[in-house]
């Protein structure tokens, strides 16, 4: 599995991130929500709290405080981080 090579567990997360949807349109998986635009996505818990937004026009991504686990932050810095090869902006 691609997944277990970029060192993610939690497969809800590959599914995700990596499933190709149409713009301004979302998806929605367990309580994460993707909100995808033109250039830009957002994940939102429990469709209310953002806590991820991802540029994909200058391959970034910033995380936000929400009450995310530590390992599913970790697995969605490992997606964006390692498989995308987006830069992280730190807080």
């Amino acid at each position: 599995m691609e997944r277990l090579k970029y060192g993610i567990k939690n497969s809800r997360i590959w599914h995700l991130c990596s499933q190709d949807i149409e713009v301004n349109k979302s998806m929605t998986l367990d309580n994460w929500t993707r909100y995808r635009a033109e250039y830009r996505e957002i994940y939102y818990l429990n469709d209310n709290i953002k806590f991820l937004e991802v540029d994909h026009f200058n391959h970034v991504f910033k995380f936000f405080d929400a009450n995310i686990r530590k390992h599913n932050i970790e697995d969605f810095r490992r997606y964006f981080k390692d498989f995308q090869k987006y830069k992280e902006i730190l807080k």
